[in-house]
Parts: C-alpha cells; sequence; structure tokens
C-alpha cells in the first residue's frame, strides 16, 4: 500500500468517528498531547519567531501557543486536506495550507526560525528510516535556527505493530547519512513512557 494510502487509512476514519482531537490524531490523552507541545516550549523560546508546525493535523500547537500566550508567527502544513479543512474551522485566524513538503513547497530555504513536527514519524510505511532522512533535510533547509521534532522510543514498554520505534543512534545516523551536522543536538526522555525529543540547533 502507498504511503499516503496507510496515512489516510489510519486518520480518515478517526475523523469521522471521533469528536475528540487528540482520538482523531491517534494520541493516548489530550495529556500526553500536552505534554509534547510542553516540551517544546519549555526547551525553545518561541517568543517572536517564526515557527513552521509540519504535519499541524488540527493545529492545536496553535491553541496551546496562543492559551499559553507565546507570540509567534504560526505557520501550518500537512498532508491531509481533511485535516487542514478542520484546522481552518477550528483557527479562522490561523495560516493552514494542504501540501506535501516533502515533494514539493513554496517556502524558501530559512523561510522559518524553527520547524517543529509531532507524530508524523510513528505510523510504520515502507521505509520509516528513509523518510526521516528526507524529512530533516526538508527541515533544516527550511530552518535558519531550530528543529525539533518527536518519535516514539525503542524503549517503550507498550510496542504496537502499526508503529515504529526510533533510537537516538536511528537519529545520530540519519544526520550522518545526508550529511547534516546540528551545532547542537539533545534528546529529552522521560516526559512520556513511550516518547523522545530530539531538538537541534542548525
Amino acid at each position: 500500500m502507498p504511503d499516503i494510502e496507510i496515512i489516510k487509512s489510519y486518520y480518515i476514519p478517526k475523523i469521522e468517528k471521533y469528536n475528540e482531537d487528540y482520538k482523531i490524531l491517534g494520541w493516548e490523552s489530550r495529556e500526553a498531547q500536552l505534554k509534547r507541545f510542553e516540551i517544546l516550549t519549555s526547551h525553545v523560546d518561541l517568543n517572536g519567531k517564526k515557527l513552521l508546525d509540519v504535519g499541524c493535523g488540527l493545529g492545536n500547537l496553535l491553541e496551546f501557543l496562543e492559551s499559553n500566550n507565546i507570540n509567534v508567527d504560526y505557520t501550518g502544513v500537512d498532508i491531509l486536506e481533511e485535516m487542514i479543512t478542520l484546522a481552518k474551522q477550528k483557527n479562522p485566524g490561523g495560516k493552514f495550507y494542504f501540501m506535501d513538503i516533502f515533494s514539493e513547497s513554496f517556502f524558501n530555504e530559512g523561510s522559518f526560525d524553527i520547524v517543529y513536527s509531532s507524530g508524523i514519524f510513528n505510523l510504520k510505511i515502507s521505509d520509516n528510516m528513509g523518510f526521516l532522512k528526507k524529512a530533516l533535510k526538508t527541515f533544516f533547509t527550511l530552518s535558519k535556527d531550530m528543529v525539533v521534532f518527536n518519535l516514539l522510543y525503542y524503549k517503550s514498554r507498550d510496542k504496537e505493530d502499526m508503529y515504529y520505534y526510533y533510537s537516538e543512534g536511528d537519529i545520530d545516523k540519519g544526520l550522518a547519512e545526508i550529511s547534516i551536522c546540528p551545532q547542537e543536538i539533545k534528546y529529552v526522555r522521560n516526559y512520556l513512557s513511550n516518547d523522545l525529543t530530539v531538538i537541534c540547533k542548525a
């Protein structure tokens, strides 16, 4: 099955079935979703910055930032048109775009201070490490300062076959294979039992 069909078959039924945002997005709870956002905001100063949210889903990060009075020039992109439609309905003032940013992008190199992504690496697809490297190359091209993303952690005690789990070594190897050497890289663990956040200074 093509990767886009894997993604659609996971999310579209959830859009049709659930009302709660976190369930549509496949998170275990709203608290777990927000905890991932808190890791971003507690480690990176976002105020006054231009941020690109890749795989923005329903725009929940924008809602989180606004509710915490964090002033960010926010842009969200998602590969699913249905997500973008709902994001625009929920956040009429937000900038949301339906696009596959890894195939084509109308953003110029270094258009953003921070590129962030939460959840896009979770589903098991045809070549997860290949997708990770492609995504990281895009992230570092578009960001002039920070790249932050989370993944499911290989030390998770409750692994499921439909998901893909990563180690720190996978990230290091992926970056090396695409010849990207961040000025600084930090791995944040132990905020959730199954998650790993990677914070890179470009």
